[in-house]
């Protein structure tokens, strides 16, 4: 495995996630299942992502951090599949994450407390 940070799709804002187009769509398709029902309210917050990619570049497992560098959540659990680990269309080149070691993101991974 391979861990790093990055600040890719950290542009959520609360306008847009409420915006009437979103809401539509979500009542229309009230029955397909959420990905990240209970965290993705706090996207707006994420101010960069700590991730676990698999050696060929998939992200695995993810810390969103706020801007004071405090984590917000972390996926995939029980009901969350996580943002990167779901919605991943590609893979993440060694060169597009700023490094961290495998200790610095177990202890963001169990300093977030569910």
């Amino acid at each position: 495995m391979r861990y790093g940070y990055t600040t890719k799709a950290t542009d959520f804002s609360s306008e847009q996630l409420n915006d009437w187009r979103v809401r539509i769509f979500r009542a229309v398709f009230f029955f397909v299942p959420r990905a990240n029902p209970d965290v993705e309210k706090q996207y707006p917050f994420v101010k960069r992502w700590a991730l676990e990619v698999s050696e060929d570049g998939w992200p695995k497992r993810e810390v969103g951090i706020d801007k004071e560098g405090k984590p917000l959540f972390r996926t995939p659990d029980g009901r969350n599949t996580g943002f990167w680990p779901d919605m991943a269309r590609r893979k993440f080149e060694s060169s597009e994450l700023e490094p961290m070691t495998e200790d610095e993101f177990e202890l963001l991974w169990v300093s977030f407390r569910q």
